[in-house]
């Protein structure tokens, strides 16, 4: 078996993950892009934004594996539409998805940005907060459900809005155009973890928020091309929206010459809400080759002709 890593934009990183396959005892040649490599002898592709090419040279592909939970950066690359994808799950994913979001949710509720201003100062700048216990979360694929039942144990009352029913304990289940209309209606928190599809480019965006009656906070934790920038901003300015939490954008880094960054109800992370661990990636993709050589689906199986 040999491996290819072909990630763009993370460049810094592939020596480290070289290592990382010697680290948890895989032999097996891990090659990179560019360097000196049989591109029939390859059996795994281990992709982030992979380059475009002509793979019709890679003969012995057996399967293309996701370094993330999003599959969209693979739609272009050109892979054959027989080769089996597969995207990145894991507890950890979940578990990093679900502390960013509990604690930017007490953060805002806190207005820590205030509390932290005040102690430079050295100012008592005693508040009461701002509250809202309604949350609708875009998308209960794992990573919804997990922040869903979550924020439902803290005492939120939670809905999710998915294609497909989902029973959930403690959470409203949403679908339709209907079921989305009454989450938005009744929303102090607008949670969006929805894959980025052609159906969901540019949803949130104003004629989302025209539909939203509590002046909601939103968080985007999903794809950043799921929201649309232009109208973020004139939406804040008119009440529509209380606030944005960001961490993913449609360019990435965000420009520095963003609005974005300045806007005193925006908030701004770089893309760290749940980020990959490099072991629990690389031994599923091995657990995944493994499952596919024996005429088994992967775990988390992509069907790029769906987007998701």
């Amino acid at each position: 078996m040999a491996i290819l890593v072909d990630m763009t934009g993370s460049e810094s990183r592939l020596d480290a993950i070289k290592t990382d396959f010697k680290r948890l005892g895989i032999t097996d040649p891990v090659w990179l892009p560019g360097e000196d490599y049989d591109p029939a002898s390859i059996e795994l592709v281990l992709a982030w934004k992979p380059q475009v090419r002509d793979w019709s040279a890679y003969t012995g592909v057996k399967l293309v594996q996701s370094w993330g939970a999003g599959v969209d950066h693979l739609l272009d690359a050109g892979f054959p539409a027989d080769w089996p994808v597969a995207r990145f799950m894991g507890q950890s994913l979940k578990d990093r998805m679900v502390r960013y979001v509990c604690a930017q949710l007490s953060n805002w509720q806190l207005d820590m940005p205030r509390l932290v201003q005040a102690q430079n100062e050295k100012r008592w700048d005693w508040h009461d907060g701002r509250w809202g216990e309604q949350v609708l979360i875009l998308g209960l694929g794992e990573l919804g459900q997990s922040v869903a039942e979550s924020l439902a144990v803290q005492g939120y009352k939670v809905s999710g809005w998915s294609q497909s029913p989902k029973k959930l304990k403690g959470v409203e289940s949403l679908t339709g155009k209907p079921g989305l209309n009454a989450g938005l209606a009744r929303a102090d928190y607008l949670i969006n973890l929805l894959p980025l599809t052609s159906a969901t480019r540019g949803l949130l965006g104003s004629e989302l928020w025209a539909r939203c009656e509590r002046q909601p906070v939103i968080m985007n934790v999903g794809r950043g091309a799921s929201l649309a920038e232009d109208d973020l901003i004139p939406a804040l300015e008119v009440g529509q929206l209380s606030g944005a939490i960001l961490d993913v954008f449609e360019t990435e880094p965000l420009p520095s010459q963003s609005p974005l960054w300045s806007h005193p109800n925006i908030w701004v992370t770089p893309h760290i809400a749940s980020i990959s661990d490099p072991s629990d990636v690389i031994r599923l993709s091995i657990d995944n080759l493994r499952q596919v050589r024996a005429g088994e689906p992967p775990r988390y199986p992509v069907d790029l002709s769906r987007e998701y």
